[in-house]
């Protein structure tokens, strides 16, 4: 498969007719190719001008790396996508990939004996620490307010106050780190991180289901995939690690999707299809049946669109605008 031609052709026209499932695909795709084929080359990567795009495969290269434990590497892939997100303003790329270096501080002490670098460099990058403090001091609270001007105005003040005007010294550093992960960091949104340290169920969720779903939901709900992913939460159960809430309007009790472990490209492209707004779906829990290739409810197949409610195929692209 050529990737360079993935790039550097068929991305710019998915972007000309605005077929947003095939530019996830795509950055789906490439970072697949470069954390899993040792021969990819990166030359088109660093040279294509579509900035979302390289944000995207970034931070979702850096959260394979990391979770097989290749903390630099990892820190590196982030550390590009942040550049990346911040060149394009995608806050909320932006606040994925800060919050994941954070979080990669420990490992990258184990790995190369200092991690403050990290933590100071977020520091320093102002825009991506905040976007990162969004993120921790959020844990546990309505996401309502995540992307709004005010709440970011406010993550500036709680970062002065907690300096009182001095210089960002290593202290500070470690400090700031123990306090994240004792909030319980990283993010247990959407942002594909891990759960606490401590469990035995820091695995990493699959970004492309994760995409799929926050694609699907938008559309049958007629908003953005970023405003529907805000109605999207990780089960923080290690008996059930990889299970989402999903929480629609007008529904008190939310939706559980029970993800299957490994994800299946199945179940990705099945939930196209899944009605996860309607009444038969909600409150109830939703697993994925490898032997019949379908999702569930409590032994029966999961009600899916029919075509007079599908959502038009423009709308995704049209929402985003």
């Amino acid at each position: 498969m050529d990737y360079n031609a993935m790039l550097l052709v068929e991305l710019p026209e998915a972007r000309r007719c605005a077929d947003e499932a095939a530019v996830t695909r795509i950055c789906a795709t490439v970072a697949h190719a470069v954390t899993e084929q040792a021969s990819f080359r990166y030359e088109a990567l660093w040279r294509i001008d579509d900035q979302d795009a390289v944000a995207r495969i970034c931070v979702s290269a850096g959260r394979t790396f990391a979770s097989r434990g290749s903390f630099g590497t990892a820190a590196s892939f982030y550390r590009r996508g942040l550049r990346a997100a911040q060149a394009v303003d995608d806050r909320r790329v932006i606040a994925r990939a800060a919050s994941a270096l954070a979080a990669l501080a420990p490992g990258i002490e184990r790995e190369t004996g200092a991690f403050t670098h990290e933590l100071l460099r977020l520091h320093n990058a102002r825009t991506a620490y905040r976007d990162a403090a969004e993120a921790f001091d959020l844990l546990g609270r309505d996401q309502a307010a995540v992307r709004s001007r005010e709440h970011a105005t406010w993550c500036d003040a709680r970062l002065d106050d907690r300096l009182g005007g001095k210089p960002f010294t290593d202290a500070d550093a470690h400090e700031l780190l123990d306090q994240l992960i004792e909030d319980g960091a990283p993010c247990p949104y959407l942002e594909g991180s891990a759960v606490p340290a401590g469990t035995d169920v820091a695995d990493e969720l699959p970004s492309a289901l994760l995409e799929a779903l926050e694609v699907a939901l938008g559309a049958q709900l007629r908003e953005p995939a970023d405003q529907a992913s805000h109605r999207i939460r990780r089960v923080r159960d290690r008996r059930r690690p990889w299970s989402l809430e999903i929480t629609v309007p007008g529904t008190p009790v939310p939706t559980l999707l029970v993800l299957p472990r490994p994800a299946t490209a199945g179940a990705t492209a099945a939930l196209a299809d899944l009605d996860l707004a309607g009444e038969a779906s909600r409150g109830h829990e939703l697993s994925w049946d490898r032997a019949a290739r379908t999702w569930q409810i409590h032994g029966r197949p999961a009600p899916r669109l029919s075509t007079a409610d599908r959502p038009p195929a423009s709308y995704e692209a049209e929402g985003q605008g």
